[in-house]
């Protein structure tokens, strides 16, 4: 009976580990300069906007990539938030990200596209997702035209719509 318990038990944890497991996916070599600018972050998967709105990052290159964000609104808030954070280049070329104000997306991000300025895609694999990647669409202008977005995230085999897109953001649809 104990050994049936000891087999179940990390049968449980084996498989507990193997379902919050996250995969970046294959890595990009990337200018970091081509991160550089104003960036806005228009689509999601998951839905991270009921938390989050009308984000707007600015990154400036150092001897690391930093950046500060600004006109962040959090829901039930009506005034903009205006914090920094930093995003450093680890020697993977992987960015870490901190941000004291909203720790739920301090993570390790990937850029997973590479071929237009316009268009950047990370993912991220924060540690209280339970395995449940985060994949930030961040362009260059607020209102992208859709087409434009979905062949980005088509070139590295994502689809539109599994992507939640900020519904703060007026673009006159």
């Amino acid at each position: 009976m104990k050994w049936t318990a000891v087999v179940l038990m990390c049968s449980i944890v084996h498989l507990a580990s193997v379902n919050c497991q996250c995969d970046l996916g294959n890595k990009v070599d990337y200018d970091p300069k081509m991160v550089e600018g104003s960036r806005y972050l228009v689509y999601s998967s998951p839905d991270i906007f009921e938390e989050l709105s009308k984000i707007q990052i600015e990154f400036t290159l150092e001897e690391g990539a930093y950046f500060s964000t600004r006109n962040i609104t959090f829901k039930n808030v009506t005034e903009t938030r205006v914090f920094n954070s930093t995003w450093k280049i680890n020697s993977d070329k992987d960015i870490d990200a901190v941000t004291p104000e909203i720790p739920k997306f301090n993570a390790v991000y990937r850029l997973l596209s590479k071929e237009t300025r316009a268009i950047l895609i990370f993912k991220s694999c924060p540690a209280g997702n339970n395995g449940t990647p985060i994949i930030l669409v961040l362009t260059d202008e607020q209102c992208p035209k859709e087409e434009t977005v979905q062949h980005a995230l088509a070139d590295v085999g994502l689809d539109i719509t599994n992507f939640s897109k900020d519904p703060a953001v007026d673009c006159g649809n």
